[in-house]
């Protein structure tokens, strides 16, 4: 009971309640003072999101053209973001409880980059573990390289389309 103020907020009106109650000469067991710890601060009920929105979440989960081919910081340690991409989309595979099947990759698949899709397999996926690790797997110097034959095929269309234009005004 003596270290539960340990967990308590500094000057908190938590623990100005628990300093008075550890001055009364009797002390209640832990049994009572939880109930009497918890009728004066009733526990929050967390809302939990069902599969739907987890699905939901899982579709709206993207990797930007725009980031791929660079790092970020997941847990404090830096990473490619298609592999950072891969460990959420993993997880929320995993709370949608889809994971050990196949439900829904080719829809995540779809909205991936066209320059993450160009160095996937085309195959089946047995399941959402299986579709992750190839993405996890690609090799960052090979993402590079495709990501720029992309971004030149673009301004070359680009440049095809100012000079279709110029001609026909």
């Amino acid at each position: 009971l003596d270290a539960f103020g340990d967990y308590l907020g500094t000057g908190s009106e938590a623990e100005v309640w628990f300093k008075a109650l550890l001055q009364t000469s009797q002390k209640p067991g832990w049994p009572a003072f939880v109930a009497e710890f918890e009728s004066r601060w009733p526990p929050i009920v967390i809302a939990e999101k069902t599969k739907a929105e987890y699905e939901k979440e899982l579709l709206e989960h993207l990797l930007p053209d725009a980031v791929v081919g660079t790092k970020t910081t997941v847990y404090d340690k830096e990473c490619w973001t298609h592999v950072a991409w891969a460990a959420k989309a993993l997880q929320l595979a995993t709370s949608a409880g889809i994971a050990s099947s196949t439900s829904m990759i080719w829809q995540v698949r779809g909205r991936l980059p066209s320059v993450i899709k160009d160095l996937l397999k085309d195959e089946e996926y047995k399941d959402w573990a299986a579709f992750t690790k190839e993405v996890t797997d690609l090799k960052s110097t090979r993402l590079l390289e495709k990501k720029d034959q992309h971004t030149k095929r673009e301004r070359e269309v680009a440049s095809l389309r100012a000079d279709l234009a110029r001609t026909n005004s």
